[in-house]
């Protein structure tokens, strides 16, 4: 399927940019402090990114600035992906290849429902991310807005595409990993939830659709 962004992203859609990466073998997701004051029995997880300053912001920069302020200036490069996938907000995965040249994304992610608490939370707009693949220098460190930082392997998304919610001891159990911020307590009995571009590998990983770029 041939697309172009500007079929559906105009300057004033809500995007923003995330990145897909890996850290010795493991997938590697941030925890925003807000989800502790939110999440109640849940604890959502997410990939590195976030939503672009100005329309005049390209999504790579986006990326790159996002990752800066969440885990340190550790990413190395940002990689072409060899197939973009389309997700659209009903959960319908298509396969697209961009009318845009330049560096192409493994994820456009479109999402019209939206939490309570986060920076859309009062606005029905259509809401589009373009996450990357990318590669790290360097182990990532959670910055002040991030509680901690998950690492997985691929058979604990594999897991969580069974339909399975397993606790944070559970995954701690089985050799996933997390990193917290000085002060930062978490239950092991909170159940982790993937969103965004963390629910969409749970997906990918189980179907072979390929991997971030080791670092």
């Amino acid at each position: 399927m041939l697309i172009s962004l500007s079929d559906f992203i105009s300057r004033t859609t809500p995007t923003g940019a995330a990145l897909f990466l890996r850290w010795d073998g493991y997938h590697v997701f941030s925890i925003p402090r807000r989800e502790l004051t939110h999440g109640g029995d849940r604890l959502r997880f997410f990939g590195v990114g976030g939503k672009r300053r100005s329309p005049d912001e390209s999504w790579t920069d986006c990326a790159l600035r996002e990752s800066a302020e969440e885990i340190g200036a550790v990413v190395s490069a940002i990689h072409s992906a060899e197939q973009t996938y389309f997700l659209s907000a009903e959960g319908e995965v298509l396969t697209v290849r961009l009318l845009e040249s330049g560096l192409r994304p493994r994820l456009i992610l479109e999402k019209r429902a939206h939490s309570s608490y986060g920076s859309l939370a009062s606005s029905q707009q259509t809401y589009y991310l373009l996450a990357f693949d990318a590669s790290l220098r360097a182990k990532p460190q959670p910055s002040s807005e991030i509680a901690a930082i998950l690492y997985l392997r691929d058979e604990h998304l594999q897991q969580m595409q069974t339909g399975d919610r397993p606790t944070l001891g559970h995954l701690l159990s089985t050799g996933a990993k997390i990193d917290l911020q000085p002060g930062i307590r978490l239950s092991p009995d909170v159940v982790c939830v993937p969103h965004g571009t963390a629910a969409f590998l749970t997906h990918q990983g189980a179907r072979g659709w390929g991997l971030a770029v080791e670092g």
